[in-house]
C-alpha cells in the first residue's frame, strides 16, 4: 500500500511539473504562436493578416471588404528604390509603402483594371432592351467621374454606400469611394464564364457582380478578382501602384504646369469660390509655414493655412447646412488628398463644427500638412442639409484658376 501511494504521489508530482512547464511555456511563447494567431488567422497560420496590415484590415471591415487573406505579407526589394510590402486578399492587393506620407502609405493595386485586361474577351455589352430592363429610368444613373461610363441602378447604390473610411464621419465621400473601388472603366456588361451569364461592371480597383437571386439589399456584391487572376496564372504586379489621382474634373480651364509649379513656393493673393445648392463657399489667405507655434512640420512637409467662408443663400424656409473640418479635404496639384490637421484647434478662429442657417455666414481657419514641394489645387467640401433625411452634397473649389481680387 505504501509503495502504491508513493508511486501515485510521484506520478502526481511529475504531472504537476509538466503542467507548470506548459504554463510557463505558454507565458513565454503563447502570445506569438497561439494567442495572436486566433483572431487574425482564417484557417491556418499561413493565412494570417500580418501585423503590418492587421490594423488597416480590421479598421475597414476585414473579410467583408477585402475577402479572405491569400498567403502572408510579402517584401519587395526594388533596385535603387525603397522597399515596399504587399498582402494579397481575395478582392484586393493591399500595399504598404513606407516612403510615402501619412494616409498615402496604404493603398491597393488596381486589380479591376488587371482583371479587365485579362478577361475582356469574355465580356459583351448589353442590348438597349437589356439596359432598360436592368436600370429603368434615366434618374437611376449618374456620372461619377468625367469621361467615364455611367454607374446605374443597383450598381450605383452599392458604389455610393461603400468606401475606405479616412475620417470619423460615417458618410462615404467621393475620395473614400475612389480609394476602395476606383473609377468605372466599363458600363454594365454580360460576363460569360463556365456556362453562366452574369451582369458585371468593372471599376479600376474592383468588379461588381449583380446576383439576381440574392436578397433585395444584397443583389450587388464585390467579385473575387484576385482569385480569378491567380486561377488564370495572371502575373501580379511587382511594382508599387501609382497613387490615386483625387483631382476632380471641374470643367474649368486651369493654369498650365509651369504656373502651378511656381505655387509650390507661395500661393497667389486673392480668393476662390464656388456655388451650388444655394450654398456659396470661398477660400482665401493661403500661407505656408515650417512651424506652427512651436511644432515643426514633419520631415519634407509643410503646413498650409487658409480661411474658409460658408454662406447659406437659401430662403428663410430653406434648410440649414452642417459642416466641420472632418468633412473637408485638400487635394494638391499632384492629385494627393489630405485631411485637415488636428492642429487647427490652436488657430485664432478655427473652423469648428457648425450649422449655417439660411441668410447667415460662417468663417473659420483651417490648416493642413502637405509635402514641402507641392501646392493646393482643390478644396473638397461635403455638407449635410438639415432636412428631414439629412441629405448630403459635395462641392469642389477649384484653385488652379485665376483668383478673385
Amino acid at each position: 500500500m505504501y509503495i502504491q501511494t508513493h508511486m501515485r504521489s510521484t506520478e502526481q508530482q511529475r504531472i504537476t511539473r509538466i503542467i507548470l512547464v506548459l504554463i510557463l511555456f505558454g507565458f513565454l511563447f503563447g502570445t506569438y504562436s497561439v494567442v495572436a494567431a486566433r483572431p487574425n488567422c482564417i484557417t491556418a497560420p499561413k493565412l494570417c493578416v500580418g501585423p503590418l496590415f492587421r490594423e488597416y484590415w480590421q479598421q475597414h471591415n476585414g473579410t467583408h471588404t477585402f475577402g479572405l487573406p491569400i498567403g502572408t505579407t510579402h517584401t519587395h526589394y526594388l533596385p535603387g528604390r525603397a522597399v515596399f510590402y504587399t498582402h494579397t486578399f481575395e478582392r484586393a492587393i493591399l500595399e504598404y509603402i513606407p516612403s510615402r506620407h501619412g494616409a498615402h502609405k496604404y493603398q491597393s493595386t488596381p486589380v479591376g483594371q488587371l482583371w479587365y485586361d485579362a478577361f475582356q474577351s469574355q465580356l459583351t455589352p448589353l442590348s438597349s432592351d437589356e439596359e432598360l430592363a436592368f436600370q429603368p429610368g434615366s434618374g437611376q444613373c449618374a456620372i461619377v467621374e468625367a469621361q467615364r461610363p455611367a454607374v446605374c441602378g443597383e450598381f450605383l447604390g452599392y458604389y455610393q454606400r461603400h468606401g475606405l473610411q479616412n475620417d470619423a464621419v460615417p458618410h462615404i465621400t467621393r475620395a473614400e469611394r475612389l480609394a476602395l473601388l476606383g473609377v468605372p472603366i466599363t458600363p454594365v456588361m454580360k460576363w460569360q464564364m463556365n456556362g453562366e451569364t452574369r451582369l458585371v461592371q468593372l471599376f479600376s480597383h474592383a468588379r461588381l457582380d449583380y446576383m439576381a437571386g440574392n436578397a433585395a439589399d444584397n443583389k450587388v456584391i464585390a467579385g473575387n478578382v484576385v482569385v480569378d487572376l491567380l486561377n488564370a496564372n495572371i502575373a501580379l504586379p511587382k511594382q508599387p501602384s501609382t497613387p490615386i489621382n483625387y483631382l476632380r474634373d471641374t470643367g474649368a480651364p486651369v493654369f498650365n504646369d509651369v504656373v502651378l509649379h511656381s505655387w509650390r513656393g507661395a500661393m497667389p493673393i486673392g480668393y476662390w469660390q464656388t456655388r451650388s445648392h444655394d450654398i456659396q463657399s470661398a477660400v482665401s489667405s493661403f500661407t505656408y509655414h515650417d512651424h506652427f507655434y512651436s511644432v515643426r512640420a514633419s520631415q519634407n512637409m509643410k503646413y498650409v493655412a487658409f480661411t474658409l467662408q460658408i454662406k447659406n443663400m437659401r430662403n428663410d424656409n430653406g434648410a440649414a447646412v452642417y459642416i466641420d473640418y472632418s468633412y473637408i479635404g485638400l487635394i494638391d496639384i499632384d492629385g494627393n488628398r489630405y485631411n485637415a490637421s488636428p492642429m487647427l484647434k490652436y488657430l485664432a478662429t478655427p473652423f469648428v463644427p457648425t450649422t449655417v442657417k439660411p441668410g447667415t455666414t460662417f468663417v473659420g481657419q483651417l490648416i493642413f500638412e502637405i509635402p514641402y514641394d507641392t501646392a493646393p489645387a482643390q478644396i473638397e467640401l461635403n455638407m449635410a442639409n438639415l432636412d428631414s433625411n439629412v441629405s448630403r452634397f459635395d462641392q469642389t473649389i477649384e484653385l488652379r484658376v485665376p483668383p478673385y481680387n
